[in-house]
C-alpha cells in the first residue's frame, strides 16, 4: 500500500467516525443507513483518487489542489447550514464534497514535496510532507474536539482552511515557486555528488 494510499485511509477513517456518530446519534439513522448515505462518497473517492494521480503527472499539482481546496471550502460553508430536518439529499451531496477533497488533495501535496528535490531527497522530502499531513490530522481533530461546542466555529474554521489551501496551492506551484526550487536543486546538486 502507497504512502498515499495509507494517508487516505486515515483521514478518510477520521472523517466517517466523526460523520457516522452524527448521522447515528443525531439523525437517528442505523448503522446500514448511515453507511449507505456515505456510500457514494467512497466511490468518488475510488473514481477520482486514480485519475488525479495521473493529472498531476500530466499537469503539476496545481489544479487538484485547487479543486481540493475548493471542494473543502465549501463542504465547510455548507455544513453552516445543516440542521437535523436537513434532507439526507443534502447531505450526501456535501459528503461529496469531503469526497472530492480527499481524492485529490494527496497526489499533489506529496509530488510537491519531492518535485524539487534530488533523487537521493526524495525520501526525506516524502516523509516530511507524511509526518505533515499527520500532524495536521491530530491538530485537526484536538481543535475540533475542543471546538465541538460551537459547530459553526469548526465549519468556519474548515472552510478558511479549505480557502488557505486555494491560497497555497495558487502560490506554492507558480513560476516564483517553480524557479525557487530549480535554484534549490542547483545549490544541492554538488553536495549530493559529494556524498555519493
Amino acid at each position: 500500500m502507497s504512502r498515499d494510499t495509507c494517508e487516505l485511509c486515515r483521514e478518510l477513517r477520521e472523517f466517517l467516525f466523526v460523520t457516522t456518530q452524527y448521522l447515528q446519534d443525531s439523525r437517528g439513522l442505523s448503522a446500514l443507513q448511515a453507511g449507505l448515505c456515505l456510500l457514494p462518497m467512497g466511490v468518488l473517492i475510488a473514481c477520482f483518487s486514480p485519475a488525479t494521480g495521473r493529472v498531476v503527472g500530466a499537469r503539476g499539482p496545481r489544479g487538484p489542489l485547487v479543486v481540493a481546496g475548493v471542494a473543502l471550502a465549501s463542504g465547510g460553508l455548507a455544513l453552516l447550514l445543516v440542521t437535523t430536518d436537513t434532507p439526507l439529499l443534502v447531505l450526501v451531496s456535501i459528503y461529496l464534497l469531503f469526497g472530492v477533497l480527499l481524492a485529490t488533495v494527496n497526489p499533489p501535496i506529496t509530488n510537491t514535496a519531492v518535485a524539487g528535490m534530488p533523487r537521493s531527497m526524495a525520501g526525506v522530502a516524502g516523509s516530511v510532507a507524511s509526518v505533515g499531513r499527520q500532524t495536521g490530522i491530530a491538530l485537526g481533530v484536538a481543535i475540533s474536539g475542543a471546538m465541538l461546542g460551537d459547530t459553526h466555529a469548526l465549519w468556519w474554521l474548515v472552510a478558511a482552511l479549505g480557502a488557505g489551501i486555494v491560497v497555497l496551492g495558487l502560490l506554492g506551484t507558480g513560476r516564483w515557486a517553480q524557479e525557487t526550487a530549480g535554484r534549490f536543486a542547483e545549490v544541492e546538486r554538488p553536495a549530493v555528488a559529494l556524498r555519493r
